[in-house]
């Protein structure tokens, strides 16, 4: 099967991605940076890169709708909470 996995590059998300490897499934993972980019090239020839985000909804229709299935293994996270997350922590740093 092709199977779609977001959070690939994390740290249960390459677990993921290895044992769907190793069932024999053909994997696209989602990268963000260059970096996890690599570390999913790197896991073989099974593998291939999505680059974007989670929140590029076009981009993920694209590819998903050439898959037979979706692991959805990401952090909860958006580019609102990062945003409001740093700006909590410029907050705090400002204080000390």
């Amino acid at each position: 099967m092709r199977i779609f996995v977001t959070g690939a590059t994390g740290s249960i998300g390459t677990a993921v991605v290895q044992e769907l490897i190793d069932a024999g499934h053909q994997v696209l993972g989602l990268a963000r940076s260059d970096a996890g980019a690599k570390l999913l090239t790197a896991a073989g020839a099974h593998v291939k890169v999505h680059r974007g985000d989670v929140e590029d909804l076009d981009s993920l229709r694209s590819k998903l709708d050439a898959m037979n299935g979706l692991v959805d293994h990401r952090r909860e996270e958006t580019k609102a909470a990062r945003d409001q997350a740093r700006g909590e922590a410029q907050d705090r740093n400002e204080r000390i």
